[in-house]
């Protein structure tokens, strides 16, 4: 897991217009049939001609891929998404073409959402080295390592995954107090992820190895100064 220093994000360039605003983020379901087949048509539409108008818009793809997964089209979002991310993944921190931050990290939910967890963390390490005091970059760095660890059949390599989940999850609590943030919903599900670790993997195992090792090295090293004494 990459822990990167913390810093700002460096001046951007001046970013091309976002033609996304034309198309609604998702079409909200309704229980009437012919109004969410008209809404679904009029966002097709959108879709297209965003397409039509710049192709080389990675956010085009990625707003396309978040209809695709309300549509539960899950193998043409996938799609959607890679060629979204081909467009900019490559490029100079600071390029144009890269999406704002917090476009990214709703890609990175979409990515999770697939189970994509190679890109998401892609995504993950390129936000942590732009700003790191964010407490969304944490909690989906958490809860990415936390469902690849599900994921996992062995042991010892869920049990390093979810190490690494909890400790990302407990720094994005701690930044939600320190920001007081108002995302209650993050915060709780990140404290029954914490609770879900602890009862796997209790904090006293790992303190008690610590101490053995400490100690075992103490040791070894008073027995070398009593031989030498005793040269």
């Amino acid at each position: 897991m990459v822990f990167g220093e913390g810093g700002k994000g460096k001046g951007a360039a001046p970013r091309r217009c976002s033609l996304t605003r034309l198309i609604p983020e998702r079409v909200p379901l309704t229980t009437h049939y012919s109004f969410e087949l008209e809404a679904e048509q009029k966002c097709e539409a959108y879709l297209q001609q965003a397409v039509s108008v710049d192709p080389s818009n990675p956010e085009v793809y990625q707003t396309l891929a978040s209809v695709r997964l309300s549509q539960v089209r899950n193998d043409e979002a996938r799609d959607a998404l890679e060629r979204s991310m081909r467009l900019w993944i490559d490029l100079e921190p600071g390029h144009s073409f890269i999406p704002l931050y917090d476009s990214r990290i709703a890609l990175v939910k979409m990515l999770l959402e697939l189970s994509l967890y190679s890109r998401a963390f892609v995504v993950l390490e390129g936000l942590q080295k732009e700003n790191d005091q964010v407490v969304d970059l944490w909690y989906l760095y958490g809860w990415a390592y936390y469902c690849q660890g599900e994921e996992t059949k062995e042991e010892e390599e869920r049990k390093g995954m979810w190490e690494d989940a909890r400790e990302c999850l407990e720094q994005a609590v701690n930044l939600y107090q320190q920001q007081e943030s108002d995302d209650e919903g993050m915060l709780q599900h990140s404290q029954e992820l914490i609770q879900k670790i602890d009862g796997v993997m209790p904090r006293g195992d790992d303190e008690d190895e610590d101490e053995d090792e400490d100690e075992e090295g103490n040791g070894e090293g008073e027995v070398d100064d009593d031989e030498e004494m005793e040269v």
